[in-house]
């Protein structure tokens, strides 16, 4: 009772009207303004404290409260945008944070106490909004052009979401088999509060928005449509967000593709993309990676055959491996009816090649760093450590590492079924240590650690935190004298369900997720069970959502997990035995049409996670998270 009166009171104190422009009002005005306003609260009771920082002895609070995301996304964006004659548009982002209560401590951003801020009589009459309300992601210009030698584009600065090719420049799309009990920031809100699941039903996939599959690029991206020879181009330098920041030492990105149209949806195209960053102010030593690829679809009758195949190197002081080949191929059967359809997909990329824009981790290159500076803090010189061995999804890539997946579909009436399993190994045995993560509550365990991405913390110091998601570091034990001695070889598997129904006159839906994997010293065509693996780890995940009307919905969610270790992996020295752990999740929600263009999206989840081995390794409790989003 007590989340439900809590939730009430978070949102009363939200409430916000939204209102639209017609299309005839944009065409008329010189400036048009946009945006959206996002709500969105945390509470959350832990049953026992559970140690965050071993070096410092920070716990979990038993009670915490807190307004915002540190998904590094503003509570209030506007987009400004107006035109400047009929071929050139320019535009700029502004965002809000919210104010903090309790007491003034150092946060991302600007706390502002409770004397300091201004009063909604005089919003702008003192400097406190200064830590508040800035340029997001900056001003960006834009130009189009059209040509006698084709269509044109240019955009300088801002940010803009770009995507070459999946080795040089996107972001990891996989094969759309993902819960949706927890919303992400960034999801659009549909038509009424049950038409996102209705179209993950229908077409395995949801609206996402101009970030899905892309990558963050600020700089200058020129692109050329329409042009003799039915080919197209891309151009761009600037900085990606591997390699910004406030540094004065000169660090930059730049890459493009020349692609050519063929038959219907058929094309080849060559692709690259580089980095370059020195050691000095004065640019005498420089470090960074080179790819560079050839790309194309080709359709045989009504099969379909997909290739990307190219190099890379990364280049440092330290590093002089030079060149590695990268290569993913894929075979798609014909759609037909009733009929199941298969996906073939072959990748191999090499240690050599590290490129931490494109879709593969790198898990092999120890990086170049001129200071020791932690990644993604200002004025760090440093892009990413490796991964170690990562236990990694379907279809999900890194490099060191070759291997073969094998994904199904089947549509029925009131069922989707969608299925993959995978098996790869390591090119050259790399270090020993395997990284795993935990997708039942993922995203409330990353919301222990706000406002950073720190390593090695937890109660043994196993864990690390990055972007709504925490991975564990397992130590193995079959090294000699600190030399590897063997290839490790991974196998995955996934299963998803999907079932609609109706319970009287209201639509309901059915999800679940099954998710497989194992880690082993020798190769296996098929996943391990046994003690033969050093990690197994299997999940299952089911929802439901119930549309009552078009403005209320309600909605369930239960997760469970397992992840074992066996004897050549970590070893509490207290048990004697190596982790064995569980975890689980029960949720509850509700979603509410408020009015136009706005929506109310409460979810409250019980969590619960132990190491029976590792008895510090234990948490449970409860959060609560309440949504109040409104376009305009």
């Amino acid at each position: 009772m007590r989340q439900l009166y809590l939730a009430f009171f978070m949102c009363l104190g939200s409430g916000l009207f939204a209102q639209t422009q017609t299309q005839d009002t944009l065409n008329r005005s010189p400036i048009h303004v946009s945006g959206f306003y996002r709500f969105f609260g945390t509470y959350t009771n832990y049953s026992n404290p559970y140690t965050l920082i071993p070096s410092t002895g920070q716990t979990t609070l038993q009670r915490s409260f807190f307004i915002g995301d540190d998904a590094q996304l503003p509570n209030l964006l506007l987009n400004v945008a107006g035109k400047v004659g009929e071929n050139t548009n320019w535009g700029f982002d502004l965002r809000m944070f919210q104010f903090l209560n309790g007491s003034i401590n150092p946060a991302y951003g600007t706390q502002v106490a409770d004397s300091l801020r201004p009063s909604f009589q005089k919003p702008l009459g003192t400097l406190a909004l200064g830590g508040n309300l800035g340029n997001m992601l900056g001003m960006t210009l834009y130009g189009d052009f059209k040509t006698r030698v084709g269509q044109w584009s240019v955009k300088v600065g801002g940010i803009q979401w770009v995507n070459i090719s999946d080795l040089t420049f996107a972001s990891f799309r996989g094969y759309n088999r993902f819960m949706l009990f927890e919303r992400n920031p960034w999801d659009p809100m549909g038509r009424d509060v049950s038409a996102r699941y209705q179209q993950y039903f229908d077409q395995g996939s949801i609206d996402q928005d101009m970030r899905w599959g892309n990558r963050a690029f600020q700089g200058v991206v020129v692109q050329g449509a329409e042009l003799p020879g039915k080919t197209s181009v891309l151009a761009m330098i600037g900085k990606t967000e591997l390699n910004g920041g406030f540094t004065q030492i000169p660090n930059y990105s730049y890459g493009g593709k020349i692609r050519k149209a063929l038959k219907g949806s058929d094309f080849v195209a060559l692709n690259t993309f580089s980095n370059a960053a020195y050691t000095d102010s004065l640019e005498q030593t420089r470090y960074g990676f080179h790819v560079l690829t050839a790309e194309g679809n080709v359709h045989v009758g009504d099969h379909l055959f997909k290739f990307e195949v190219g190099g890379g190197k990364y280049f440092s002081p330290l590093h002089t491996r030079g060149w590695g080949e990268v290569m993913q191929f894929r075979y798609v059967t014909p759609e037909r009816k009733n009929r199941p359809s298969l996906e073939v997909h072959y990748f191999r990329v090499s240690p050599k090649v590290v490129n931490n824009s494109a879709l593969y981790w790198n898990t092999a290159t120890q990086e170049y760093s001129i200071n020791n500076i932690p990644a993604g803090s200002v004025g760090s010189s440093s892009i990413l450590q490796p991964f170690g061995s990562s236990m990694i999804r379907v279809g999900q890539l890194t490099n060191n590492r070759q291997g073969l997946n094998l994904n199904v579909q089947w549509l029925r009436k009131k069922w989707k079924f969608s299925g993959g399993v995978g098996s790869s190994a390591e090119l050259e045995a790399a270090a020993a240590v395997i990284t795993v993560g935990h997708p039942v509550n993922q995203f409330t365990r990353s919301r222990m650690w706000r406002w950073n991405f720190p390593t090695g913390v937890g109660p043994y110091g196993r864990y690390s935190d990055i972007y709504r998601d925490v991975y564990q570091t397992v130590n193995l034990s079959d090294d000699s004298s600190g030399v590897v001695k063997y290839k490790k070889y991974f196998n995955n598997a996934e299963m998803q369900i999907k079932y609609k129904s109706n319970i009287g006159s209201h639509d309901f839906y059915v999800f679940s997720l099954f998710q497989a994997q194992s880690c082993q010293r020798t190769f296996s065509p098929i996943l391990v069970t046994t003690e033969k693996a050093y990690v197994r780890q299997y999940s299952s995940e089911v929802e439901a959502y119930l549309a009552v009307t078009k403005g209320f919905a309600i909605s369930a969610y239960a997760g469970i997990e397992r992840t074992l270790g066996n004897y050549l992996t970590d070893i509490n020295e207290d048990t004697h035995r190596p982790m064995n752990q569980t975890g689980k999740g029960l949720g509850l929600g509700a979603d509410f049409d408020l009015g136009r263009n706005t929506r109310l999206y409460i979810r409250d989840r019980w969590f619960y996670f132990k190491d029976a081995s590792f008895p510090l390794d234990h948490y449970q409790g409860n959060e609560l998270l309440v949504e109040l989003k409104a376009f305009f």
